[in-house]
């Protein structure tokens, strides 16, 4: 039985990967998605972002065991 399941599970994931691929060809989400990228890479360029990235980043390697 599971490996009926393992196979509907891969044959899900297969059809999903292909209308994701199938939908990204699409010259209209591929200006959405530059569009996204551009925002993000803005957001991140901003410099009270990267300051609220170094505090979270200082206060989660101050918490890691072993170090």
């Amino acid at each position: 039985m599971s490996i009926i399941k393992s196979a509907v599970k891969t044959g899900i994931a297969v059809k999903a990967f292909d209308l994701a691929r199938r939908e990204m060809r699409k010259p209209e989400n591929q200006r959405k998605a530059k569009e996204l990228l551009a925002k993000a890479q803005h957001e991140f360029r901003k410099p009270q972002n990267q300051q609220k990235a170094k505090d979270v980043l200082s206060k989660v390697t101050k918490r890691t065991p072993g170090r």
